[in-house]
């Protein structure tokens, strides 16, 4: 950002990639997010990094394996995730590679949750169409 005191729609940073794996994060940007960890997610099919801002580090990852990727799964999944308590997503996608194989993932925070996390896994893995499911904790 050129003009530190632009009050804009967006905000862009050249950032560079090198082997220290090292990224600099303007504080601009930092103080704009209003916290200082963040989850980042990279999205394979467009190439794209998004950054959520986080209360905690206590994220988990969630992907489902599926046959057809449908507005009724759609409708299913969302009561199922309603049930548990599972209704503010810090991200989510739904997507089909070539054709063949379909995933729906998301990230969230496991403190929503108003049941064990072993019966969402159990009410997901009997899902119409589910063929794997995958949770993860997101690491640091």
């Amino acid at each position: 950002m050129a003009d530190e005191t632009y009050e804009g729609a967006t905000a862009g940073k050249v950032l560079v990639f090198d082997a220290s794996e090292t990224v600099k994060f303007p504080t601009a940007f930092k103080n704009a997010m209003g916290t200082g960890q963040g989850l980042m997610v990279l999205v394979h099919k467009d190439r794209l990094i998004k950054i959520f801002p986080l209360e905690s580090d206590e994220v988990l990852f969630l992907s489902l394996e599926i046959g057809k990727l449908t507005n009724d799964f759609l409708t299913k999944l969302s009561q199922i995730f309603k049930k548990a308590g599972l209704v503010d997503l810090l991200f989510s996608t739904g997507v089909c590679l070539r054709g063949t194989r379909c995933f729906y993932e998301c990230y969230f925070n496991p403190g929503q949750l108003s049941s064990d996390l072993t019966d969402l896994e159990s009410s997901l893995k009997v899902l119409d169409g589910v063929q794997r499911v995958v949770v993860e904790k997101v690491s640091v």
